[in-house]
């Protein structure tokens, strides 16, 4: 019997998944939240919420989001850290505005086979601007979602399904599209071959 899509248990305790589940446990820290409570909030149990925080678990980028959402952060604050630092090269005035694609940060859930990319060089900016690369056959997460504001998409590579509201739109490469993203969306890559996308959000919420 398969496990449920919150609960996943990665082979290994790997670097990534105990620094996740710090940083959560630290988020949850900060807002004075006790491990019962976030995990009524999520809807899961107070168990899984313990694994994930002691990276023993890795759930799935649907819980991801309900924590975020309950911590009261965009979702790509949970992204890690690259391990190396930015270079005068990338700074104007102090501030870095060049990302190299090896310091990006990264988010990667277990088992998704879905991987995002920071893209900017932090969560300041009034935009969110993601790499996300679909291995075959996988979905972004298991539901549709809403958020409020607008996302735009453009396909690297491959072919993804954009579905809204139930109504499918299909991105091969070159095609990039705009909506409401209020409306419930998924994306699906349906094929046999990788897609990668980049997605610009706005307002930050992924």
């Amino acid at each position: 019997m398969s496990r449920p899509a919150a609960l996943r248990r990665p082979s290994s305790l790997d670097g990534e998944g105990r620094e996740l589940g710090k940083k959560i446990r630290s988020l949850r820290l900060q807002a004075k939240m006790t491990l019962q409570s976030l995990a009524q909030s999520v809807g899961v149990s107070e168990s899984l919420i313990s694994q994930v925080e002691r990276g023993q678990v890795s759930p799935s980028i649907t819980t991801l989001r309900r924590l975020a959402a309950e911590l009261n952060i965009p979702l790509a604050a949970l992204f890690l850290e690259s391990t190396r630092a930015s270079s005068i090269e990338t700074k104007l005035d102090g501030r870095q505005i060049i990302v190299r694609r090896q310091e990006r940060k990264k988010l990667r859930v277990a088992r998704s086979r879905v991987n995002y990319e920071l893209l900017t060089p932090d969560l300041s900016g009034k935009i969110e601007f993601l790499w996300i690369e679909y291995a075959p056959g996988t979905t972004a997460h298991s539901t549709s979602m809403a958020h409020r504001g607008e996302e735009n998409a453009v396909c690297l590579k491959g072919s993804v399904v954009v579905t809204i509201e139930g109504r499918d739109f299909v991105l091969n490469e070159g095609d990039s599209i705009s909506f409401d993203s209020g409306r419930a969306h998924q994306v699906e890559n349906r094929t046999n071959e990788q897609a990668i996308l980049v997605s610009a959000i706005t307002p930050p919420s992924f």
